[in-house]
């Protein structure tokens, strides 16, 4: 199931968390700065939420000096281990720039389970089957 559903029959994923702040800030929002939002989130029963990936994983590193896989533990254990996290990758770029090897397809994965990644929302720009071949079998 991809959104929760409330006894009014609506269902709800919430990306906020990830494309709200990449289409609004180019991802640029310190981690400090939205965890009480996500709080609230989860006090309102939300437990299906888009939290990283893409430009999101990247402004992190790049613009903000914060590491993405410590915001990714942090988020986790805010909203606990049943909630479902889900995050956004570029076929064989992942969440990089460029295409990956095979060896990091699969580290990117790896770690991104390692650090509560539940489902791994895997899109190629161009929609070429091709590009998410190998990606798709590591997730």
């Amino acid at each position: 199931m991809e959104c929760e559903t409330f006894t009014s029959g609506g269902r709800f994923f919430w990306r906020s968390f990830r494309d709200g702040f990449q289409s609004v800030f180019g991802g640029r929002v310190l981690m400090n700065d939205f965890f009480p939002a996500v709080e609230a989130a989860r006090d309102a029963g939300i437990t299906h939420f888009e939290f990283g990936g893409g430009a999101r994983f990247q402004s992190l590193f790049f613009y903000l000096n914060e590491n993405a896989f410590d915001m990714m533990d942090k988020f986790r254990s805010i909203v606990g281990p049943d909630a479902n996290l889900q995050t956004l990758a570029r076929g064989i770029n992942t969440v990089m720039l460029d295409t990956g090897s095979r060896e990091l397809i699969d580290l990117h994965a790896k770690m991104f389970a390692k650090h509560g990644t539940t489902t791994i929302r895997n899109f190629d720009a161009l929609n070429d089957v091709q590009n998410l071949e190998y990606s798709a079998q590591c997730i």
